[in-house]
């Protein structure tokens, strides 16, 4: 799992993005599917009626972006709990270095997967990784009959893929989609969002000319009719742009909106995308491979880069100390290979290595 943030207090991160975003039940998983399918389906009929809107459907589908960050985030308060042992195998990681020649240009085994799956004419979704669990599970849509005609398919599909990569610590998960009926809840619930994304579309295409027209990195409408715009710290002409939008608000609805602009700071974002390309090439190597014994991956930008990478183990482990140097050894020699070079500039970053009870064995 990857997680970027911004303090160092690992305890008080979790309980915080566990109060906020976590589905305590398998009713609201269900519900959180729903809200998507019926969000791609507006989605869908949008494309269909106006290809060009393509760029601007992805530009204001707020709810559905929060929808998916909120599913993400849920794997991430599974406790993963692994062996305790180092593998001999790992001794010869070090020696070896096949880290840099494992990963470069490859793609994430998630888009592998679905892409094979995609291209073959499978009826699923996901897949969904659960990285703490080690667990990659694909949900196939369709009938009964359907599902048990295609499951040993799409597993040795699955399975054929994570082998040619070497990643020998996941498991694979097939499971059948489950239609439950919506509740009077449920439905009086999927009904609001979809009214709101609809008001939000024509609201988007009245202001699109305003955001062409300038330097917009984002925007989006909040619950609370606030529209957010999120502009480079260098943009000047915040006046002016508020002015234009209040103007085409006026003509467009007899609503209430209110404007806020958040400034970005571009060499700070520059410095974060990079840095989170970074922990995206390294993420499937490290967990996906036995040996190297991880559940989580993180990053921070703030003071410095840091990349920060929990382990199964111990610290009480007796050889956990060695485990965490091998893991650093083999990310900074990734990290300055020529290859690398591009992203990590000349950034001075460091590297943690934790065990399983939070303390650094680097």
């Amino acid at each position: 799992m990857k997680k970027q943030y911004e303090d160092t207090d690992f305890d008080s991160s979790l309980k915080k993005l566990n109060a906020d975003l976590m589905w305590k039940t398998t009713q609201k998983q269900e519900l959180k599917k729903r809200i998507i399918t019926s969000i791609e389906k507006l989605e869908s009929q949008e494309k269909n009626k106006n290809p060009i809107l393509v760029t601007r459907i992805k530009k204001v589908s707020w709810i559905r972006t929060l929808t998916y960050f909120a599913i993400a985030l849920v794997i991430l308060f599974s406790l993963f709990i692994g062996s305790a042992f180092i593998s001999p195998a790992m001794a010869e990681v070090v020696s070896k270095i096949p880290f840099l020649n494992s990963i470069m240009n490859k793609e994430p085994v998630g888009t592998i997967i679905n892409e094979e799956l995609s291209e073959k004419g499978y009826k699923f979704s996901g897949p969904n990784i659960n990285y703490p669990n080690k667990t990659i599970t694909i949900t196939v849509e369709g009938s009964n009959q359907y599902y048990k005609s295609v499951k040993g398919e799409i597993e040795g599909i699955v399975k054929d893929i994570l082998q040619s990569n070497n990643y020998d610590a996941y498991k694979v998960k097939i499971e059948k989609n489950v239609d439950v009926p919506y509740s009077e809840d449920e439905k009086k619930h999927i009904e609001e969002l979809e009214k709101k994304y609809k008001k939000d579309m024509v609201l988007s295409r009245a202001l699109d000319k305003v955001f062409e027209k300038y330097h917009i990195l984002q925007y989006g409408v909040n619950p609370n009719k606030t529209i957010e715009i999120a502009l480079p710290d260098t943009e000047t002409n915040t006046d002016e742009i508020k002015k234009e939008i209040n103007n085409i608000l006026q003509k467009t609805t007899k609503e209430k909106y209110s404007v806020k602009f958040n400034k970005v700071d571009m060499d700070k974002r520059d410095r974060d995308k990079r840095w989170m390309t970074i922990l995206d090439s390294i993420t499937d190597e490290l967990i996906g491979k036995r040996d190297y014994k991880v559940t989580l991956t993180g990053y921070s930008i703030n003071p410095e880069p840091r990349i920060d990478i929990w382990t199964s183990l111990n610290s009480s482990d007796p050889d956990s100390k060695e485990h965490g140097d091998n893991i650093e050894k083999v990310l900074k020699k990734y990290l300055n290979s020529k290859e690398m070079q591009p992203l990590v500039k000349n950034d001075s970053y460091k590297i943690y290595v934790y065990s399983k009870d939070k303390k650094k064995i680097n």
